[in-house]
């Protein structure tokens, strides 16, 4: 039984998973009374009528993952710059805040085609309008993703290899670095995330990253552009692309949505200094 979730501000509410939804229905359909099933699985009756006519269903019941190209691409992002959280208790939320438009719309058309919901322009968020911001409220996409690691979600990544295409094109679109199509570099803090997708580079596509290689230490001082000094929590690392041949496969057989990237043009702004 997972534990109560805070929800509304200070009322506790049991969270029911899809298995468990499941479960009780097959109980249910066998023909087993609401009042017996209720003392076996510990869930009030009202719950139970509800569920038996259809007229409420836990909401890990109202979406489920299918394999498909989006759900990897969504994935990708979500182990780079696209993030879940749950806010004032009650809204659980997909969200991805960048500076490229182009890439934000694609996620968003991604994100919109996985919980069946329609599609929405991202808006512009911050004091200085630099910032493209998506989000999609789904409490059962949250409890799902919340619950899953690199293994459990193998399934999805490695469905087919349009599905580990677009895993990789998400992941490099969110921290992905082209330089002048002779590079490509993926930077990451997961060590075992960058080990992995040099496995998946390897066996899908025949491409052969180098490293990872540390980049950043755990208490360096990045200087941003704009001054303000940050302290790095975690080491970072990155893998490289090096070999022509490589990066001319990368490109075309995994590419990035975002034209900049794609095309291995200048960063629109400068890499942030280290300070030892």
């Amino acid at each position: 039984m997972p534990p109560p979730v805070l929800e509304g501000g200070d009322k506790m509410k049991r969270e029911y998973s899809y298995e468990e939804y499941m479960n009780t229905i097959k109980l249910l359909n066998r023909g087993l009374r609401i009042t017996t099933v209720s003392r076996e699985l510990g869930i009030p009756k009202s719950t139970l009528h509800y569920w038996r006519y259809g007229i409420y269903r836990p909401p890990s019941a109202r979406w489920t993952p299918e394999p498909s190209k989006e759900l990897a691409y969504v994935l990708g992002v979500l182990y780079g710059d696209g993030y879940i959280v749950r806010e004032h208790g009650y809204h659980y939320d997909v969200e991805l805040l960048v500076k490229d438009y182009g890439f934000a719309e694609v996620f968003s058309r991604n994100i919109a085609k996985v919980l069946n919901k329609r599609f929405r322009k991202p808006k512009r968020w911050g004091r200085s309008h630099n910032l493209w911001r998506v989000y999609y409220r789904s409490k059962a996409f949250y409890q799902w993703f919340r619950e899953q690691n690199l293994n459990t979600l193998k399934q999805y990544i490695e469905y087919d290899r349009g599905a580990v295409k677009h895993f990789l094109r998400g992941l490099y679109d969110s921290e992905g670095y082209n330089y002048r199509c002779r590079k490509i570099f993926l930077y990451n803090n997961d060590l075992k995330l960058l080990n992995y997708i040099q496995q998946l580079l390897k066996k899908y596509f025949g491409i052969r990253a180098t490293g990872p290689y540390l980049v950043v230490k755990a208490g360096s001082i990045i200087i941003r552009r704009d001054g303000e000094r940050i302290k790095a929590n975690h080491n970072n690392y990155h893998i490289a692309i090096s070999r022509k041949r490589d990066v001319q496969v990368f490109l075309s057989q995994v590419g990035f949505s975002i034209r900049e990237k794609q095309l291995g043009l200048p960063r629109r702004r400068r890499q942030p200094k280290l300070h030892p």
